[in-house]
């Protein structure tokens, strides 16, 4: 499948999105969350199911290992240098206008699965539709065999606050959730083996693949008070 090189439906509980970790200042993003909580899931509940059109001509997993120093597809910038494990696609002209918060979402399956769950998830993540304009995926061959990122997390989503102001809308989060929704639906539909969760993240029980961590609120070690904490984000 091409790459453009320039000449140089799950019924799952609402997300967790961002409660300070071990007395970190709770950043102006996390009290919008806090403060309209209520407002914020109400106008989600009466929203319609967001539809994702999946992007077509997309790199597959080999066309990703080969896009080098920097590559085009779909909007997104793509590169693979030698001095990185992971393979990052950024989207040229994001759709989110605020400040990087932190949150994120791991991708976890099978180590010798990571071709198969890329090909299942490709279109949805070049989707012109989709909310994440920031995401990565393991290069395999650069990993050994017992490293975090064999285990599981080969995936990893950025999300971005949509409003200038660093703060969610009620349509981003809805749209957000509807994504991951997506994601998890197509990986199972496609027999995907889950991978291992990092002790870093949580998930709600039914996810199987998915795990959300806020990076600047919680540190890759994880534990069980770091987990506690991020389960009682709103």
């Amino acid at each position: 499948m091409p790459i453009n090189r320039p000449n140089l439906n799950l019924n799952i509980p609402p997300l967790n999105i961002v409660a300070a970790y071990d007395g970190a200042e709770i950043p102006s993003t996390n009290k919008h969350l806090k403060n309209n909580f209520n407002s914020l899931h109400n106008q989600m509940r009466k929203m319609p199911v967001s539809h994702f059109k999946e992007a077509l001509d997309v790199p597959d997993y080999s066309g990703m290992r080969q896009s080098g120093f920097f590559a085009m597809s779909q909007g997104f910038q793509l590169n693979n240098h030698g001095y990185d494990v992971f393979i990052h696609a950024r989207r040229e002209s994001p759709q989110s206008q605020g400040k990087f918060a932190g949150d994120k979402f791991h991708i976890s399956v099978l180590r010798d699965m990571v071709p198969q769950a890329f090909q299942a998830l490709s279109g949805l993540l070049f989707s012109e539709d989709s909310p994440v304009d920031k995401w990565k995926v393991t290069d395999m061959e650069k990993v050994v065999q017992q490293a975090r990122v064999s285990l599981g997390a080969q995936f990893t989503l950025y999300i971005k606050p949509d409003q200038e102001n660093s703060q969610y809308s009620a349509s981003f989060l809805h749209k957000t959730r509807q994504f991951i929704e997506c994601l998890e639906s197509r990986l199972s539909e496609n027999g995907v083996i889950s991978g291992q969760c990092p002790e870093s993240d949580v998930h709600p029980e039914n996810w199987k693949y998915l795990s959300y961590r806020n990076e600047l609120r919680s540190g890759r070690d994880g534990g069980e008070m770091q987990r506690q904490a991020l389960r009682e984000e709103p």
